[in-house]
């Protein structure tokens, strides 16, 4: 019987759980005594989710063997620490990408050397059960393992995030030897729809210094495209080649994000990074976790569980953490004593995650076997409680009370923490988001009385206002009113007469302006007219004397 698979991948497509690849150890007996033989699965392994089950008694697994069916015939790879993609809703396949050849048992029945990377990227049809290989050299040049990856399905895009090489990679890393990975450079993009991949520099988020090991998820309710959330691992320099494992990890109060939506625009060929640094208790840095993703009803917060990992000193994790966005808040919600590390994880329907695979130390030979004998766990993403019953029929996702505590609002959504707790570290991270970026406020000190007497200030300042209106009124109709006039100088001072034909002097210095009367016809002055600077002021002066009467 197998009592454990390490570094699988999987997939779910279809209310079914595929398993590929990976290495297993095997014990003679039922009751895990007995020799241990150490292996690969070299099968397909699908589980059904459309029931519930319980994986102690009645777990629906089958085993599909990989014959070499494809169209040239060709050997299908049975590989570790690869990628296995859904592809677009309405695909028949699921995709392998990437990959290596573990080394550790060549006498093992079906063990395949490693073969060239010309292929790396293979699809498998779920309706008539074929494979078939694709040619992706132009847009990668190698078939790379233990990068993190993540899946857009709803654009048929995968990623594939750095990684390496290693003696199982293909024909031409054969020469590397034991535990002398070469990590690679860049984020390969595998485009499901039509079989290519293309290859985006990561220099502007991982440097000199690409990653192995970690992380990613995809998010789609961020931007306009999704964004993809990496976290963890370990970097080494490309001119270095060692098995370092956790020598030098990658700390996780710093998280870097991709706006998918930049992989389309030909502004950024390749793509823009953003980087972000979280607040909380902080996870230790770690490798070869497993994470997912839950939002909350209303879309408030985004939920990346991680469970299990490895982390310095050869130390095995046994704990849950869940990173909320928009916040950028860890939360630690889980610790247990059964350690889990390079094993893969998927949540089914709203509330579970599945994990798959695993291991409790480096010694994977040896005790403690996996306690989750059929290889599947079953965690309770809401309620926090692992078990061994998968339920088909769930209730909707609620966010954890824990992390409620964090970020505000209650277990359906409402979450008041809308930006991480020092604001975002870039003004287009924030816009993302939909957050508009100012300066946090202070909260009102509880103690404080409210102050009084708010009704007088408010009546003031709105009289105030009006008055000001009628003045800006009255100027404005009086300046109009001056312009369309004619005035002129003459000998003869005329009067204006009122109605009651009283006179109406409007004296003005030494010189005395008239309204034309209404049936003499004004003519505009010539370039030769000329007034004098004291005219002006006396006519401004005219005009402040007519608002003082008006008010």
């Amino acid at each position: 019987m197998s009592i454990g698979a390490q570094r699988p991948t999987a997939v779910i497509k279809n209310n079914t759980l595929y398993i590929d690849g990976g290495s297993e150890t095997f014990i003679d007996g039922d009751d895990k005594i007995g020799n241990i033989t150490f292996g690969y699965n070299n099968y397909l392994i699908t589980v059904d989710l459309s029931n519930s089950w319980d994986w102690r008694n009645n777990i629906s697994e089958k085993a599909l063997p990989k014959r070499a069916n494809s169209p040239t015939n060709m050997q299908i790879p049975i590989l570790a620490r690869g990628a296995l993609y859904h592809g677009a809703d309405a695909d028949d396949c699921i995709y392998l990408w990437g990959g290596t050849t573990n080394l550790w048992n060549t006498s093992f029945p079906g063990f395949q050397a490693p073969s060239s990377q010309q292929y790396s990227l293979w699809s498998f049809n779920i309706v008539n059960q074929q494979w078939n290989q694709y040619d992706t050299t132009l847009g990668s040049a190698h078939r790379p393992s233990r990068g993190s990856f993540t899946e857009a399905r709803d654009q048929g895009l995968g990623f594939f995030f750095n990684g390496q090489l290693d003696s199982g990679s293909e024909l031409e890393t054969e020469v590397f030897g034991d535990k002398r990975p070469q990590f690679l450079e860049g984020m390969i993009v595998i485009d499901t729809n039509n079989k290519t991949a293309r290859n985006l520099s990561t220099k502007a988020v991982s440097g000199d210094l690409p990653r192995s090991r970690g992380r990613m998820q995809y998010v789609d309710d961020i931007g306009t495209k999704g964004v993809l959330v990496q976290i963890g691992g370990n970097q080494q320099s490309v001119t270095v080649q060692k098995d370092s494992f956790t020598g030098n990890l990658v700390p996780m109060n710093v998280i870097d994000v991709f706006d998918v939506a930049s992989y389309y625009s030909s502004s950024t060929p390749d793509g823009v990074w953003y980087r972000q640094s979280t607040s909380g208790e902080t996870p230790d840095g770690r490798i070869d976790f497993c994470v997912i993703q839950a939002s909350a009803t209303d879309g408030s917060s985004h939920n990346l569980y991680v469970y299990g990992g490895r982390g310095p000193d050869d130390v095995f994790f046994d704990d849950v953490w869940v990173l909320s966005l928009p916040g950028f808040v860890w939360t630690k919600i889980y610790q247990g004593n059964s350690p889990r590390a390079g094993h893969t994880c998927h949540r089914v329907g709203s509330r579970t995650m599945i994990t798959v695979g695993g291991t409790a130390n480096t010694d994977y030979g040896s005790p403690p076997c996996d306690w989750e004998t059929k290889g599947v766990g079953v965690f309770e993403i809401s309620d926090v409680t692992w078990g061994s019953k998968y339920n088909a029929t769930q209730s909707k996702y609620t966010v954890p009370s824990q992390v409620v505590a964090q970020i505000g609002g209650n277990q359906r959504g409402g979450a008041t923490m809308r930006q991480p707790v020092n604001g975002f570290s870039q003004t287009e991270l924030a816009k993302l988001f939909n957050v508009k970026v100012s300066t946090p406020a202070t909260p009102p000190t509880p103690d404080r009385p409210r102050p009084k007497h708010t009704i007088a200030p408010l009546i003031g300042g709105l009289i105030g206002g009006i008055a000001f209106l009628i003045f800006a009124a009255a100027a404005i109709f009086y300046y109009k009113r001056t312009i369309q006039h004619f005035w002129s100088r003459v000998p003869d001072p005329r009067q204006e007469m009122d109605d009651n034909q009283r006179i109406v002097k409007e004296m003005m210095d030494k010189d005395v302006f008239w309204e034309l009367p209404a049936d003499d016809k004004p003519v505009e002055i010539g370039p030769s007219a000329s007034r004098a600077d004291g005219d002006i002021l006396l006519v401004s002066e005219m005009h402040l004397k007519h608002i003082n009467d008006f008010f």
